[in-house]
């Protein structure tokens, strides 16, 4: 029953870990045009956070499923 309540938690994680990661892809592709090159190095940089959490979130479901 806990193993079913963390998986469900980090599936959930990992949704808004994905719709974040778009919001940031988005957000990098609009300054393209009209953002300074700070700007677009932040979201550079906010991509590849994301990116490791997204991963990191995908191991322990990864983890949690093989134990349960």
């Amino acid at each position: 029953m806990l193993t079913k309540k963390i998986l469900e938690y980090q599936q959930k994680k990992l949704v808004q870990a994905e719709n974040l990661l778009k919001s940031h892809i988005s957000k990098k592709e609009q300054l393209k045009e009209i953002g300074s090159d700070k700007e677009i190095a932040n979201q550079d940089k906010m991509i590849k956070i994301w990116n490791k959490n997204i991963e990191k979130i995908k191991q322990e479901i990864n983890k949690i499923q093989i134990k349960g």
